[in-house]
């Protein structure tokens, strides 16, 4: 696939989704009703479905059929359910691939500044605006865009403004996201931005490894503390497990990225996710590990924060903010590795 020109596949087909593309389509019942969504193929066997009516967000993803991303039990909701007191976030926490987390709150819930913050921020509950996409041919690759902007404003309170860009393409199995996040009000706001990147099964198996270089590694809890050394491995599904989060200061590669990677069996060794990121504006990276049953899914997370809430950044001297009219830009990039030689090489890539 990769050597065939555009003249050689226009040939053989009447219309480009004979091979891969963008279709647009709207969730039609249940709690999801109403949830508006892109559905993206490559002809690699990638697939994701990036989700306007849900800030933006990625949530079923899949390569030659398998799945990538974990899907929690509350399924994909309208944001006309969503609540952002305490805990309730997780009544629509879908998983998906990605389930971003800002803007200007991300994390635990806490009272910040005489002001309550509930889990992880309302940016992914925000139906998107301006939404557009395309499938531009660029030689002899066709490549897919999908852009939107999804506002998190309130009366005295914030107006950023989320520009989100999603690029793939016919020939690839990658996906990039890249960012920009400005301040549009007349205050310095506090600026937190967490990517909630879940894999599940059968990515996610008792045998995968994950293969990063991290310059440090802290445990959240106690819990997660009793098995520090064992954060690249895990186990079977287990009844009442506990999550643990560690966070990872990571070391970038020649290129100034960072490099992790998911290899979905340590034995075999041929088929991996990778995910990378500009750490000079996401300077942190979370990792949610949970092997409970029903719930099986391993969150990586590059952020430019942890995910104790805004209270602790602000009490570590670690809160980033945007002054008025300032912007800042975010990228990162996801990668399926198919095949031991390929798989071999973006372990390589890892080490630095």
């Amino acid at each position: 696939m990769s050597s065939e020109t555009r003249i050689y596949i226009e040939e053989r087909i009447g219309r480009l989704s004979q091979m891969g593309g963008v279709t647009a389509f709207e969730y039609a019942e249940g709690k999801a009703k109403g949830v508006s969504a892109l559905r993206v193929r490559t002809a690699t066997g990638l697939e994701f479905w990036v989700m306007p009516g849900r800030g933006m967000d990625i949530g079923e993803a899949t390569y030659l059929g398998k799945s990538l991303s974990w899907q929690s039990p509350t399924g994909v909701t309208n944001s006309s359910y969503f609540s952002n007191r305490g805990l309730e976030w997780l009544s629509g926490f879908h998983g998906g691939l990605l389930c971003f987390c800002g803007l200007s709150h991300a994390g635990a819930p806490c009272d910040d500044c005489g002001q309550h913050l509930g889990l992880h921020g309302p940016i992914s509950n925000t139906p998107a605006e301006q939404v557009s996409w395309s499938e531009e041919w660029q030689g002899d690759d066709c490549i897919f865009t999908i852009t939107g902007k999804v506002r998190e404003a309130s009366v005295f309170g914030p107006n950023l403004v989320l520009s989100r860009k999603i690029t793939a393409s016919l020939k690839g199995s990658t996906i990039a996201v890249e960012d920009t996040i400005e301040n549009l009000g007349y205050n310095e706001s506090p600026l937190m931005a967490l990517y909630h990147l879940n894999f599940g099964y059968p990515l996610l198996t008792g045998k995968s490894e994950i293969f990063a270089s991290p310059t440090k590694t802290d445990a959240a809890t106690p819990h997660a503390q009793e098995s520090l050394k064992q954060w690249r491995l895990f186990e079977e599904p287990t009844r009442g497990i506990e999550e643990r989060v560690y966070f990872h200061t990571m070391k970038p590669g020649a290129d100034g990225w960072v490099n992790t990677l998911l290899v979905s069996d340590r034995e075999k060794k041929d088929w991996a996710v990778s995910v990378r990121y500009d750490p000079s504006t996401l300077p942190d990276f979370v990792q949610w590990k949970l092997t409970g049953v029903n719930h099986y899914v391993l969150g990586l997370e590059p952020s430019n924060c942890r995910s104790l809430g805004r209270k602790k950044e602000r009490e570590r001297g670690t809160l980033r903010s945007l002054k008025p009219g300032e912007k800042t830009v975010l990228r990162v990039e996801l990668t399926v590795h198919d095949g031991a030689e390929a798989v071999a090489a973006a372990i390589k890539a890892t080490e630095v």
